[in-house]
């Protein structure tokens, strides 16, 4: 493990708050290349993406600090977290409210923002994971196979992989949506649901204690995103349909 990458001084650079760095960089530069293709305003991108960024790790920590909260011996040790300790479901919230206020607060088309949002994050999210790897954060079991690293199944790279996967997947269905003619939002839905399903998948790797049968307690949360995803979709395509329906002319024409 890796936590400081090297040091000039005093002065350390941690793996993780590096990986976040450069994570969310990529993420920007592919919200604002989509935004773009989009024909989205693109002059508060870097606004937009900075201050939901601070939002996502403000939410993160603080549900991390409300689940683990008995690994904390003082009040300073909350603010510490180029140590590690990040929940992503906290992340994903606090990021995309701040984002819908903000959006709100511009009039901007909220779904469209997040389809190609939801995008960004998980491209963003495959180098946060690479810094969980480096920290020794979100350890996987240990094992002596030859895919451990450091003794450990890499759980945190096997998400990487996945979100590298998922956001593949989702910039693929904005084609899909366009010549489908989808209602807006059902990327950002099924980009979540996918994170919830891998993370689901990944989990049973992961060291921690089951709470509900055979579940973790991550496992239960990305099972109940994942069954809500599916029926946030279906809704929407059932939504759509019927608006279709209701503007057909007499003739059989829209």
């Amino acid at each position: 493990m890796y936590p400081i990458l090297f040091s000039f001084g005093r002065l350390n650079v941690y793996s993780h708050g590096l990986m976040m760095a450069i994570g969310a960089i990529a993420g920007g530069l592919v919200i604002f290349y989509l935004a773009k293709r989009k024909n989205l305003e693109t002059n508060f991108v870097l606004d937009l993406c900075v201050y939901t960024l601070l939002a996502g790790i403000i939410g993160s920590r603080i549900l991390y600090v409300v689940l683990y909260f008995n690994q904390f011996q003082n009040f300073r040790e909350v603010f510490f977290i180029w140590y590690g300790g990040l929940v992503s479901y906290g992340g994903i919230a606090g990021g995309f409210l701040f984002a819908y206020l903000y959006l709100k607060a511009k009039k901007q088309s909220i779904l469209k923002w997040f389809d190609i949002g939801i995008i960004g994050l998980l491209i963003g999210w495959a180098f946060g994971r690479v810094g969980c790897l480096l920290n020794g954060d979100s350890f996987g079991l240990i094992s002596q196979s030859k895919i451990a690293i450091w003794g450990r199944i890499p759980t945190q790279v096997f998400e990487s992989m996945w979100v590298i996967i998922a956001a593949t997947l989702c910039y693929m269905g904005l084609g899909f949506k366009e010549k489908r003619q989808l209602p807006d939002g059902i990327i950002f839905i099924s980009g979540l649901g996918l994170y919830a399903l891998g993370r689901f998948v990944i989990d049973f790797y992961r060291d921690e204690p089951t709470i509900i049968w055979f579940l973790k307690g991550s496992q239960v949360g990305s099972l109940i995103i994942f069954i809500l995803a599916i029926l946030a979709i279906l809704y929407l395509i059932k939504k759509n349909i019927s608006t279709k329906l209701e503007t057909r002319r007499p003739d059989g024409s829209f």
